[in-house]
């Protein structure tokens, strides 16, 4: 916590003073007001025009540096636009008051009452992703929340999780482990409600994004190899192009990784979607996947909440080499954010993580599937032996 503490109070000045500068896009959540003003000023089925876009930015913003192109599928203006309606310097500050707040009640429910909260506000990837204003707390929140009602509430679970699909990417992943635990309910309303995401998007902002957004998926991929600094990314592909493999080489890793990762993940959750097989999806997501960010990342404090939360349940607590993987994992993001010297630490811990939570889920003696509350074993305001674990 004081390592915490001491990184948020490094970084947070800086982001205070940008937000009262007169530089708007001192931080990605221009980007992110940029996008819902686009689509409710101009035509949104142009946003995927990078050069209709970026001369829209710099109405806004005419001193503009940076070149913010829309990644994401037109679900997304959903999100951003109304943002849209909100100044520039509300707009940012609903942004980091809301998603946190989202995803606070996506890791502890109702019992928000716990030290723990300062833990995961403070961790070293919420005060990246706030800062940043980026959607990372969001996207977070709908995997995390959705995870954590499926097994009581399989419809509202899936629903989360269907909306989730704003940034397909980070959940490649859950298809596999819903069809492996045999989560079929759950399966179905997380496809229904992306379904009628997408039929909405549609209707409201035309439906010649779609194969829009499908065009330019390719040449984004290319953008992001080529124009993003691969310090921003803990991927293994980009680990390894700054160790120096050449990038053809880098991607056949990536995909080997992947794919085993993936495997992993089916033979965690056919065992039984636990807290541990849940920790083992959100930690893998960020290995399997090439094109994820630091500030995507916020739930990988969620999985280590649960990894402890099982060695508390076991009896046996965290030993000091887990405790050194889990101090490794959390202090990372702040160690690559100050520095780019030791950047392959990103991976490494990625790789450390995910190997002690796989390696803790397969020698485990019980299956024992996750309570209603996430995090009630770890909270001092959990109930006592006279009551229901999960009432």
């Amino acid at each position: 916590m004081l390592a915490f503490a001491a990184f948020a109070a490094r970084v947070i000045p800086g982001t205070l003073r940008g937000a009262w500068g007169d530089y708007l896009a001192f931080s990605d959540f221009f980007a992110q007001w940029s996008f819902g003003l686009f689509a409710r000023l101009d035509d949104a089925a142009l946003i995927y025009d990078g050069d209709a876009l970026h001369q829209f930015q710099l109405t806004l913003e005419p001193a503009l540096r940076q070149f913010f192109p829309y990644p994401y599928p037109p679900t997304y203006l959903f999100v951003v636009w109304p943002l849209s309606w909100l100044s520039y310097r509300t707009a940012y500050l609903v942004w980091d008051i809301a998603t946190p707040a989202l995803f606070l009640w996506a890791v502890f429910g109702s019992r928000w009452r716990t030290n723990l909260l300062w833990f995961v506000l403070l961790a070293p990837i919420t005060i990246i992703t706030l800062i940043l204003g980026q959607n990372g707390l969001l996207t977070s929140a709908l995997i995390v929340g959705g995870m954590r009602l499926m097994r009581d509430r399989p419809v509202l679970g899936g629903v989360f999780l269907g909306l989730a699909t704003i940034k397909p990417q980070l959940g490649v992943l859950i298809p596999l482990a819903l069809i492996g635990a045999g989560y079929w309910r759950v399966l179905a309303a997380a496809s229904v409600s992306a379904g009628v995401l997408a039929l909405a998007s549609g209707l409201a902002f035309g439906w010649e994004l779609w194969p829009a957004w499908l065009d330019t998926l390719a040449g984004h991929a290319g953008y992001v190899d080529r124009s993003i600094n691969n310090y921003l990314k803990p991927t293994i592909m980009a680990n390894l192009v700054l160790l120096g493999v050449a990038l053809p080489v880098a991607h056949a890793v990536q995909i080997g990784v992947g794919v085993v990762v993936a495997a992993i993940v089916l033979l965690c959750f056919r065992r039984g979607a636990t807290d541990l097989s849940i920790a083992a999806l959100q930690v893998g997501t960020f290995l399997a996947m090439p094109y994820v960010f630091r500030y995507d990342m916020p739930m990988q404090v969620n999985a280590i909440l649960l990894l402890v939360r099982d060695r508390e349940r076991s009896g046996r607590g965290v030993g000091p080499f887990e405790a050194g993987i889990i101090a490794f994992a959390l202090l990372e993001p702040a160690l690559t954010t100050l520095t780019t010297r030791f950047f392959y630490c990103s991976g490494l811990s990625l790789l450390l993580l995910f190997g002690l939570i796989v390696w803790r889920r397969f020698s485990s003696a019980n299956d024992v599937l996750p309570t209603r509350l996430t995090i009630d074993a770890l909270s001092p305001h959990r109930q006592g032996p006279g009551h229901d674990e999960c009432d």
